[in-house]
């Protein structure tokens, strides 16, 4: 008995030991370990343009389900590095290499376009469009797949990584289902090609909604017209610019307005400028378009309409003489919009599509296409005037009016590098293409790639 109670004095005094003189801790709920700041590189710019043509039932014409591109696009581009960059050409992917961080990513350093001029058997036109930067979401106003017309998905990924591809679309009477729209697979460094009349046959009006999983993927809608055996023309659709209240169209240049009109066939009966609009989400946009004249011989026209929710739908502009115009759009709801125009220059017929401009605040760099005439279309919608910068190569800057709710056509040599800034104002602009009769449109495009800090905390 006494030994127990000894033995337990003993184990409560060194209890009594470790607690009196152990090391004290401090515990504060909550507390985190305090983040590492680091600067993070942007990545290299990479651009990709669409390559050549493609040719459904590949060359012959005759392979079922086979698309094949066709002849050599012609690719402008403009690299601006400091020291240490470089730019590097693979395929139809040009990219700019910054090992060290120095330049700033955007359309200063890289900018890049192509076009091509094709003659095959039911395909004729001037295809031309802006170079992307890949992403995972990708709207587009334009396309059509009913009789005689025919519209190419083409999705390029660039990457080392596989892509999934699921598509929404949304045609006159609303969002389009069934199957096919889900599960597209893009190999790394592959090209697949999806005919939308798969997935929305005979379908006139529609937008269309892109998104990938995996790798990202640049893309476009090839459309081309087709009347009885004579092509009537091929166009890229390029991505669209943000929907919003305002949506401003530079670059309706209409010219063989009245060679149209002595056009009866029915078949010929759409060579008219059309207003393609989108409203997305459950509410009704009551819209007003107003196509503005370059000088007091072209008037232009109104248009005021109240459009369904989630659906697509085309407007004519009819009366419109041949001259310079630009549309601005107003809506209550924010819209995405387009404008198919038709260029007639006996015997060639041709199209464009026109999408609305996304307004670019900072200085946007630009390369001219060395083959045919191009001119600038910038457009004002504001209620003040505008100034505009223009720089071209080491020249001295140039300065231009933009009127308030007007615009400006500049022309530029074949080849040319430009850069241009609105004193603090979006620009909002589209580059007109003429080759030989054919048109073509290419959107002004500010790529950018951020670089940052990024807080690391390691546990």
């Amino acid at each position: 008995m006494i030994r127990r109670v000894i033995a337990l004095i003993a184990v409560a005094a060194a209890l009594f030991g470790l607690v009196w003189f152990a090391p004290k801790f401090q515990f504060t709920v909550g507390d985190l370990p305090k983040a590492s700041v680091l600067k993070v590189k942007a990545q290299d710019l990479s651009l990709v343009c669409p390559g050549g043509v493609y040719q459904t039932g590949g060359s012959s014409g005759t392979k079922l389900g086979a698309f094949e591109p066709i002849g050599a696009p012609e690719i402008n581009s403009d690299f601006s590095g400091p020291a240490g960059t470089s730019m590097v050409i693979k395929g139809s992917v040009l990219t700019a290499v910054d090992p060290d961080g120095f330049a700033a990513q955007n359309s200063l350093l890289l900018n890049a376009n192509q076009i091509e001029t094709v003659a095959a058997e039911g395909l004729a036109g001037l295809a031309g469009a802006a170079c992307e930067r890949p992403s995972n979401s990708t709207w587009f106003i334009g396309g059509d797949t009913s009789a005689g017309r025919e519209s190419l998905l083409i999705l390029k990924n660039a990457t080392k990584v596989d892509s999934t591809v699921s598509l929404e679309i949304f045609n006159e009477q609303g969002r389009v289902t069934g199957a096919g729209l889900a599960g597209i697979s893009v190999a790394a460094g592959k090209t697949t090609v999806v005919p939308l009349a798969s997935v929305a046959p005979k379908t006139k009006a529609f937008s269309t909604h892109v998104t990938s999983r995996g790798g990202l993927v640049a893309a476009w809608i090839q459309q081309k017209t087709v009347r009885g055996l004579a092509a009537g023309g091929v166009d890229y659709v390029s991505p669209a610019a943000p929907f919003g209240t305002t949506q401003s169209i530079p670059g309706v240049f209409i010219r063989g307005a009245a060679d149209a009109v002595k056009l009866t066939d029915p078949a010929f009966a759409d060579l008219v400028p059309t207003l393609r609009v989108f409203v997305p989400g459950s509410k009704a946009a009551t819209v007003t378009a107003q196509v503005v004249g370059s000088n007091a011989k072209t008037f232009g026209t109104v248009v005021r309409q109240t459009l369904a929710a989630g659906a697509t739908t085309d407007i004519p502009l009819t009366g419109l003489a041949d001259g310079d115009y630009v549309a601005i759009l107003k809506s209550d709801v924010p819209v995405g919009a387009a404008i198919r125009l038709h260029r007639v220059v006996k015997p060639k017929v041709d199209f464009a599509w026109l999408g609305a401009a996304a307004g670019q605040l900072s200085q946007v760099g630009f390369s001219v296409p060395s083959s045919g005439i191009s001119k600038l279309s910038v457009v004002n919608p504001g209620s003040s005037e505008m100034n505009l910068e223009l720089i071209q190569g080491t020249s001295a800057p140039a300065s231009f009016k933009v009127p308030a709710a007007g615009q400006l056509t500049l022309k530029f040599a074949p080849g040319s590098k430009l850069k241009v800034s609105g004193s603090g104002k979006a620009i909002l602009a589209n580059l007109i293409v003429d080759v030989g009769g054919y048109v073509a449109a290419i959107p002004l495009v500010d790529y950018r790639n951020a670089s940052g800090q990024v807080a690391v905390m390691v546990r």
